[in-house]
């Protein structure tokens, strides 16, 4: 299996969402003290964002720029929520929602903060997506 879908280069194919900096991904990684998979570290090293795709109706952050990144919105859900470390946030809020990855298994979940943060923690709540390469097909239609 190739670690990116392979028509995600074209969907992505605008010189804007290239990457110019790939070393700020590896310390935004290494800040946040996880290890993630290939298909992850492949696209957000290869393309820089944030994404909006109507496929999943969230906007996609980037891992290093903007203010409000993966890094910010991860930073607040380990201090304000005691989330462990390998979770990583990968959207804005959306009415009460939010996608978070797992990196320890690589599976991503829409999850709300009703009740389902503490489903997620406790391990029972269900993946959307079993890994983020199967989020990414779905996220960018391809």
């Amino acid at each position: 299996m190739d670690v990116l879908p392979l028509a995600l280069h074209g969907v992505l194919q605008e010189d804007f969402y290239k990457r110019g900096n790939k070393s700020k991904v590896n310390t935004v990684l290494a800040n946040l003290d996880v290890e993630v998979s290939n298909s992850f570290s492949e696209f957000y090293n290869t393309y820089e964002g944030p994404f909006w795709e109507e496929h999943v109706p969230y906007e996609l952050l980037d891992m290093v720029e903007e203010d409000r990144n993966i890094q910010f919105y991860t930073d607040i859900l380990r201090k304000v929520h005691k989330f462990p470390k390998n979770y990583l946030v990968l959207s804005e809020l959306s009415a009460n929602m939010v996608l978070i990855l797992n990196t320890l298994t690589d599976k991503v979940y829409c999850m709300n903060f009703e009740d389902e943060d503490e489903q997620l923690l406790n391990g029972e709540l269900k993946a959307s997506w079993p890994t983020f390469y199967a989020f990414l097909e779905d996220y960018f239609g391809c």
